[in-house]
């Protein structure tokens, strides 16, 4: 009972702080980016589609459908930790950027507002791209493209730069992206976070450039860049 209760407590402790970081994250989003009234728009749309219904509750919802081990892997890249990525791996509006597990499409929208590139976002869950295309659809953005699908089976035709912020995988679901990602020309640049691929990967396959810390709401992670070499 005693084990239980300190359990309950630690989660407690943990949800506040969660909340804590959130809450300080979109204060810090509405005075860094809101006042791109573009940007301002499609956010509070995409936000608006998860006033009753919570992006975590919608994931739970579907990867228990799906049997998955973990039903409670999911998480988003915070804005301004994406910007310090985009700033450190010099993406620039040249680019086309792959993200591997958009979510809700908020990193996607972002990316496309304030680097100007062309951004593909790759989502197995379908109640996340419709919402997505609707704000598109609503804020007439152009250069965003959502795709509902397996990112194993999705076709990366055209990507410059990969990013996947998927801490929970195991190492057969990487060595299979890892697959794929040969398919791609040398010199295109893959970003992950917690991990590098390398370590998963034959020698010489990816080259780390760079690694850094950023902040994500659960606390904080290397970021590694890589250059896929061969």
């Amino acid at each position: 009972m005693t084990e239980t209760i300190k359990e309950y407590f630690e989660l407690l402790w943990t949800n506040l702080i969660v909340k804590k970081r959130n809450l300080t994250e979109y204060i810090k989003v509405v005075f860094c980016y809101y006042p791109n009234i573009a940007f301002a728009r499609v956010d509070l749309s995409l936000l608006s589609k998860y006033f009753f219904k919570s992006p975590f509750s919608i994931s739970k919802e579907f990867l228990i459908k799906k049997d998955a081990a973990n039903p409670y892997a999911y998480g988003e890249t915070p804005l301004t930790t994406l910007q310090k990525i985009a700033d450190t791996c010099s993406i620039t509006s040249h680019d086309i950027v792959f993200e591997l597990g958009s979510g809700r499409g908020r990193g996607c929208f972002w990316l496309n507002s304030f680097i100007g590139c062309k951004v593909v976002g790759i989502e197995i869950i379908p109640e996340f791209v419709e919402l997505a295309k609707q704000v598109k659809n609503k804020c007439s953005v152009n250069d965003v493209t959502f795709i509902c699908g397996d990112i194993l089976e999705a076709d990366y035709s055209g990507a410059t730069v990969l990013y996947l912020y998927g801490t929970c995988y195991e190492a057969p679901f990487i060595k299979r992206l890892i697959s794929k990602i040969l398919q791609l020309p040398i010199g295109t640049k893959v970003i992950t976070v917690s991990y590098p691929l390398s370590d998963y990967a034959k020698n010489g396959l990816f080259e780390i450039v760079q690694c850094f810390p950023a902040q994500f709401t659960w606390g904080e992670a290397d970021v590694f860049v890589q250059i896929k070499t061969i």
